[in-house]
């Protein structure tokens, strides 16, 4: 007991001695290579986000989706709002094993639920090349992420987490090329979009999704490659009906000094699970013409540049775009329209664009704030027969945010 007693004390107690380090860091006194045989710490980071809604129908999202915007909506008012529910708790743990063999572990909360309620963000083991549990996708490339306030990230951006099973390795002898392969859950979310909807229903996964990348990193930045592949299915007609899903991602990272320059880009067919602005909203695959079920195509692509005027001062331009389109729909459904009409054998085309600049402030070593301006756009445009007349409709609808917060992390 008086040994528990001891280790949770040091436990509240023990400052790490790397600055970089949490500070409630526990170390073991033997050491294995010159390296504590376990080492384990606890650390949050704390989050204010506050935002204030110009117009643009995005009054009741905590964070800045173009995605949700309702292109039929009419409310411009102004909103104000505040939360710390983007504050995250993390547990990491690090064993080596006699052999000098790592075995690292995390758990990761934060308070994105919904209304406050705790969220599990990552929880995984990484052994010897392998990582299994919850944490980012490999589809996404996990090293980028624009320095912002607001929380969804530019609209083509891959920041999907999800349960897999993954091996990572270098390639032969050289360090600066690893490659990744993954088996990944399919992600089964299907929330409906407030406009368009494509009238096909959920269905119960049957395979993982497939997942391959490869990383060539130096000391100037980094550049990755991934491809994935899905077999999807969906019910349509109250019938179960499956189609096959593809994608390729290219990223990368370019470092000078402390600037940077992130980007990456999206394309393919059965992806929009793992886009930012649209996953989960069931537009990976459409009914054709011809009766069948087709993957939906998609294309987008961000890029982001931080540059630091002076050691603790930096702004961060970010612009995003983002397309689908489902092209000879055999049928969708107008979500607002009041007559309820149903469009047959139509075209549907979506195009999110996203634009962001703000100011941030290094005030410590650990704390940052800023203030940032979001614009972004989402335009809908569709076509068909609906009551034996052709019918179409363009509608385009804009929001502007000023998020503002402060970042603080131990």
């Amino acid at each position: 007991m008086k040994k528990i007693i001891i280790v949770v004390a040091l436990f509240f107690v023990h400052l790490g001695v790397n600055a970089q380090e949490r500070f409630l860091t526990i170390r073991s006194k033997d050491s294995i290579n010159g390296a504590p045989k376990f080492k384990s710490s606890f650390g949050a980071n704390i989050k204010l986000n506050g935002y204030f809604d110009a117009f643009g129908g995005l009054q009741d999202s905590e964070t800045f989706n173009v995605g949700k915007i309702n292109v039929y909506g009419t409310d411009d008012s102004n909103s104000f709002k505040m939360d710390m529910y983007q504050t995250q708790l993390k547990f990491e743990s690090t064993i080596l094993t006699g052999d000098g063999e790592k075995v690292y572990a995390i758990v990761e909360f934060d308070f994105w639920g919904g209304n406050g309620h705790m969220r599990l963000r990552k929880a995984y083991v990484e052994f010897d090349h392998w990582q299994i549990g919850q944490g980012w996708a490999s589809f996404g490339d996990e090293a980028l992420w624009p320095n912002i306030l607001e929380w969804e990230g530019p609209p083509s951006g891959v920041w999907v987490r999800s349960p897999h099973i993954k091996y990572f390795n270098k390639i032969g002898n050289d360090p600066d090329w690893r490659y990744i392969i993954a088996l990944d859950a399919p992600i089964t979310d299907y929330n409906r979009f407030s406009e368009i909807d494509p009238l096909v229903g959920n269905a119960h996964q049957s395979t993982p999704d497939v997942i391959l990348g490869l990383k060539h990193e130096k000391k100037w930045g980094h550049l990755r490659a991934s491809t994935i592949f899905r077999n999807i299915n969906y019910k349509y007609n109250n019938e179960q009906s499956s189609f096959f899903g593809y994608g390729l991602s290219f990223s990368g990272k370019l470092k000078k000094n402390k600037n940077s320059l992130q980007f990456q880009g999206t394309v393919g067919k059965g992806i929009t699970s793992y886009i930012t602005s649209i996953a989960g909203f069931g537009y990976d695959g459409f009914p054709t013409v011809q009766g069948e079920l087709d993957a939906t195509p998609s294309i987008g692509g961000w890029a982001a540049y931080e540059h630091y005027w002076t050691p603790k001062l930096h702004t961060n331009f970010v612009v995003g775009y983002t397309r689908f389109y489902t092209n000879d729909v055999a049928r969708f459904f107008i979500v607002n329209d009041p007559q309820q009409i149903v469009v047959l054998n139509g075209n549907v085309n979506h195009v999110h664009t996203y634009g962001i600049v703000n100011v941030m402030y290094d005030h410590y070593e650990r704390m940052t704030y800023g203030l940032e301006l979001d614009y972004g756009t989402k335009s809908l445009d569709y076509n068909g027969e609906a009551n034996g007349t052709t019918i179409s409709d363009s509608p385009r609808r804009d929001a502007m945010r000023i998020s503002f917060g402060l970042m603080f992390y131990f």
